[in-house]
């Protein structure tokens, strides 16, 4: 009943849009159906990013700590939502002398076409959003957004590349002044 509720739901809406924003004439219920069954339906992309489900160890080198850059060592896991739609990891270690702890949200959208990640963290009260597409090499994942540090917005970017089941490297620069720094290097080994 639910499903019927929110298809008709979904067609009275497709019926409101102007003919200019969706088509000539509203899609058909069993067209409209159609259409969000596939886009519901997890595919390769979503196989990538079940990857990094599981167990890791992580080493994580910053740059912007100091002088000098620092290792540090923590903890990954990660785990699928939703039939594996979604997937979310939650991290643990220490950064700049203090206990640390973040997680992510990752997926990718089907209407889009586009990678997303969201980040939160112990060190803040807001998120990190960034949008990005897979290389042709088919394990290279590069996002890009923009982060708000008080009055500051920072572009950043990320490249994420899953070296092998059990390896998978994660760097970020940042944009500030101008010019682009390299904030972070994120190793992670699969607990075996």
């Amino acid at each position: 009943m639910r499903h019927i509720l929110a298809l008709a739901a979904l067609a009275a809406l497709v019926a409101v849009v102007s003919p200019a924003s969706a088509q000539d004439s509203p899609m058909d219920p069993a067209a409209m159906e159609k259409l969000m069954v596939e886009l519901a339906t997890p595919g390769p992309q979503h196989q990538l990013l079940a990857g990094l489900t599981g167990e890791w160890t992580t080493t994580m080198t910053n740059y912007m700590s100091g002088p000098e850059p620092v290792t540090t060592t923590g903890t990954y896991s990660g785990e699928a939502l939703f039939g594996g739609r979604y997937f979310v990891g939650h991290h643990e270690g220490e950064a700049m002398g203090q206990p640390f702890a973040g997680m992510n949200i990752d997926g990718f959208d089907n209407s889009t076409q586009k990678f997303f990640s969201m980040w939160i963290d112990n060190f803040g009260t807001g998120y990190y959003l960034a949008h990005g597409e897979l290389d042709q090499d088919g394990k290279t994942l590069r996002h890009a957004g923009t982060m708000n540090f008080g009055p500051m917005e920072i572009p950043s970017r990320s490249v994420t590349v899953f070296v092998s089941a059990d390896e998978v490297n994660f760097t970020m620069w940042h944009t500030m002044d101008g010019q682009e720094i390299k904030a972070m290097d994120l190793k992670y080994e699969r607990v075996k």
